[in-house]
């Protein structure tokens, strides 16, 4: 089992579908089946139950024996684990990892990738910083170093013709903004490049980028907080 993919993808896909209970009794399941290499562990409620997360009960006491098997049904109903049968000594459940679930982390890329295509990256300041991070902290044209305090958002087509999507938008310094203005960006690029400002590798480069751009491919990494379209904090035009 590999744990930092576990961990990412539970607390990235997983988790949100999850209330606190069902969390605790799910990572109860994985630590003692899967993380150590066995498909099924057998629970007993009634004593594991004190184990699952002290505090998470009514006035700081674990949860009851009974919440315990409702949640276990309502994770086996929403086909997060498989209740295989119970026995003396308790229940046997098989836990599935996020990987495991069907539709689960597919599903959640489509909605990422839905959310993404309706996202403003020019007038809202959080996604302002997810293209400065995609380009690496660096002007997408002359590939000075940047940072949260000296960059500038840059419409490759400028508007109208250009929108506010990710296709659209570069981190930029402050001294290309101005020298590009209207421009065409791939012109611009050469006008760096014949000034010396970048070498003919990197003059290629931008130009493969700004086709990619434009192709969609250079898609921002969304965290929780930014997979919903922002639109009470924009910026004034």
């Amino acid at each position: 089992m590999d744990t930092e993919k576990f961990l990412t993808e539970f607390q990235d896909y997983l988790a949100p579908k999850l209330d606190v209970y069902e969390q605790a009794i799910y990572l109860y399941l994985v630590r003692h089946s899967r993380l150590i290499g066995k498909d099924e562990t057998t629970v007993g409620f009634k004593s594991a139950r004190k184990q699952l997360a002290f505090g998470i009960g009514k006035a700081g006491t674990p949860p009851s024996e009974g919440v315990c098997y409702e949640k276990v049904k309502s994770l086996n109903g929403k086909g997060y684990i498989k209740v295989l049968g119970t026995e003396h000594s308790g229940t046997r459940i098989h836990p599935y990892l996020p990987h495991e679930i069907n539709g689960l982390i597919q599903a959640e890329k489509q909605e990422a990738l839905q959310t993404l295509e309706e996202m403003d990256f020019f007038e809202v300041p959080e996604n302002r910083e997810l293209i400065l991070e995609r380009e690496g902290n660096k002007c997408f044209y002359c590939l000075t170093a940047l940072n949260t305090n000296n960059y500038v958002i840059e419409h490759v087509l400028s508007r109208p013709q250009g929108d506010n999507s990710y296709r659209n938008v570069v981190a930029s310094c402050r001294q290309c903004n101005n020298r590009k203005g209207s421009s065409d960006a791939q012109d611009y690029c050469r006008t760096l490049y014949r000034a010396g400002f970048i070498t003919s590798t990197e003059f290629e480069e931008r130009l493969s980028h700004l086709e990619r751009l434009r192709n969609g491919d250079l898609k921002p990494e969304l965290t929780a907080a930014n997979k919903s379209p922002k639109r009470d904090t924009a910026l004034p035009r």
